[in-house]
């Protein structure tokens, strides 16, 4: 992207350009979907935003990489980028990142910021110290004041006292450095203008009861009066919808300075770092990160006070997950971590992801808005890798660069996508397997919690039969003590059969492996495969209902699992069916996909 200071703003390339006022503008490629349409005052349901990006100057006066193509002139005696970096000026600036990754120590890190401007530009980039800063907690280091940037923080260099450089024109001419300033700039509120102001009136229509269909790839809204547990079960456990209600006094009235007045020096999992929250809240009034630090915790003691203060709402306190608390009493709990309290600046937000062992999920904003991107589990999101069993899944871009980059707009040309945002009091119900990705518009604070309805039974029991891999969240101490539990209490007097054995042989692994304290209580999901084999929570969990009185919901739940099984296995027979097809040899020697190729002489036809 070439930086042109005349415009007003840099578009992206996310459709056809042209030139309208000297400001380079983008079609927005929008298709109404007139069938949708139920109301003048609904517009017609839009397929992608127009991106704007204010073409603001980098802090050091660093360019995008197309302006090195630019002619500069230069004063006379000042040394060029290859002059200043030597032979490493030959590196591609990916490469040169790379190799400033692998330095740990931050006084040589500081020593090389020293050689020269150039040099003293790529080592500005946050990622590089923040990856210190993270490395010395683990060594054990006390936690830094926070100074405004990651750097700073590690030097201990106030903001204000950092050398106010800046590099001659095209001196430094980078994406790598460019583009994370460029993402730290992006203002959602006005790329998302027009979602915004849709949203805020089928809000406002929700809360004054005015239910109307929305058009196309929209998300619904449902008060929480009228939705039963049985409609949920029945018809809208498949797809997200929002839950409204008009009682302010529904949900806890926490902001930020509300919940640090009550937990100042209480530590909460931020990312990669716990911080108290006096030390976040420094952080969020002073960064510029890319993408800002978002607070998720579940296990501080203030998130044990908290958890009592709200109630889930009727329709999703059916979870069958409960059943792995089997004995509270005696402390006999093996679920994994399942409610959360979310704090987090503008800006900041999550990439695409499911929730892990094919949990449904529900998401309550109590301040602030919060914008919900939504595809179906068949469809994996644009700008997102994954392998066919999903096991592994790459997003190897941010929030803003995937917005920016133009992954948004082709997002919402999917047919299936779903829009929505919810507003302080509103309710996002997330169906087992949706991929979904949330973008903070204001500085929120949410709650959520996993869970597994009867509805979804099947689909958590496929999961922890067939993905055993994919587990996440299971701690082996406490599933070895519910197992040892279930098979003493439960199991003790059944005649043995083949599951029986597989949790015995489990157990016996289990006392020969020698984890160690930490590993005993770290999420089977960060454990290798070669320290602990898989865990058997299928077997368990069907042991626990069954002990819990869901008998009956899990034989209805072991009919559907055959089905998807079936309908997989008979997917995998299709895909590989259609593969020998393709590939079968024919009659002249040739295969079917078209490469005949003449062995004569040795090589293939090209004649044609």
């Amino acid at each position: 992207m070439i930086e042109v200071k005349s415009l007003k703003h840099t578009e992206l390339d996310c459709g056809s350009k042209h030139v309208v006022n000297g400001e380079s503008r983008v079609n927005s490629f929008e298709t109404p979907n007139k069938k949708h349409r139920t109301d003048e005052k609904y517009p017609d349901s839009v397929r992608t935003v127009s991106l704007y990006l204010k073409s603001i100057k980098h802090p050091l006066n660093v360019k995008p990489s197309g302006n090195s193509y630019l002619p500069v002139s230069r004063k006379e005696g000042s040394l060029s980028k290859l002059q200043q970096m030597g032979f490493l000026g030959h590196f591609p600036d990916e490469l040169i990142f790379t190799l400033l990754g692998y330095v740990d120590d931050k006084l040589t890190l500081k020593n090389l910021s020293h050689t020269s401007r150039v040099m003293y530009a790529y080592l500005q980039e946050d990622d590089l110290w923040k990856k210190i800063y993270i490395k010395s907690l683990k060594d054990g280091q006390e936690e830094f004041k926070w100074l405004g940037s990651w750097k700073n923080t590690v030097l201990g260099i106030p903001r204000e006292f950092e050398a106010n450089l800046q590099l001659p024109d095209n001196l430094v001419c980078a994406d790598v450095l460019y583009r994370p300033f460029q993402c730290s700039q992006i203002d959602y509120e006005q790329v998302f203008q027009r979602i915004i102001k849709e949203e805020e009136q089928y809000h406002h229509d929700a809360l004054n009861n005015c239910m109307k269909t929305l058009p196309q790839g929209r998300i619904s809204r449902v008060p929480e009066s009228l939705m039963s547990l049985e409609s949920f079960n029945s018809q809208h456990h498949g797809t997200p919808f929002i839950l409204t209600n008009r009682d302010e006094s529904r949900w806890p009235r926490w902001d930020f300075q509300t919940l640090l007045k009550r937990f100042p020096q209480v530590k909460f999992r931020q990312e990669a770092v716990e911080w108290n929250l006096s030390l976040y809240d420094e952080y969020l009034k002073n960064n510029h990160d890319e993408s800002p630090l978002y607070l998720f915790d579940c296990a501080s003691t203030a998130m044990k006070t908290l958890r009592k203060e709200y109630v889930a709402p009727k329709i999703f306190q059916e979870d069958l997950f409960k059943t792995f608390n089997i004995n509270e009493e005696a402390n006999v709990n093996c679920r994994p971590d399942h409610a959360w309290l979310i704090v987090g600046p503008k800006r900041s937000g999550s990439t695409f992801h499911k929730d892990p062992n094919y949990t449904s999920a529900w998401n309550t904003a109590l301040t602030g808005r919060k914008l919900w991107i939504m595809l179906p589990p068949d469809i994996t999101p644009p700008g997102v890798g994954t392998d066919d069993e999903e096991s592994e899944v790459t997003s190897p871009v941010g929030i803003a660069e995937w917005v920016i980059s133009g992954f948004f707009n082709d997002a919402l040309k999917i047919s299936e996508c779903l829009v929505g945002i919810t507003f302080p009091g509103e309710c996002m119900y997330v169906p087992s397997g949706w991929w979904h990705s949330v973008i903070n518009l204001d500085d929120s604070v949410a709650l959520t919690q996993n869970f597994v309805p009867v509805s979804k039974l099947a689909n958590a029991l496929n999961f922890f039969k067939n993905k055993r891999q994919q587990l996440s969240g299971f701690r082996p101490s406490q599933v070895k003590t519910s197992l040892d539990y279930v098979l003493e209490h439960v199991l003790g007097r059944r005649e043995e059969n083949e599951e029986i054995r597989k949790l015995k042989e489990y157990r016996d692994k289990f006392n020969l492996l020698d984890l160690g304290k930490k590993l005993e209580n770290e999420d089977c999901g960060e454990i290798m495969t070669s320290q602990l084999p898989p865990m058997p929570i299928f077997e368990l969990f069907k042991e626990m209902m069954v002990a819990c009185g869901k008998e009956t919901q899990l034989n209805e739940g072991l009919v559907k699992l055959a089905k998807i099984e079936r309908q997989n296995y008979e997917a995998k027979v299709g895909k590989s069916r259609a593969w020998e097809k393709l590939t079968e040899e024919t009659k002249d020697g040739s295969f079917s996909f078209g490469f005949a190729f003449d062995e004569s002489d040795g090589s293939s036809d090209e004649t044609n």
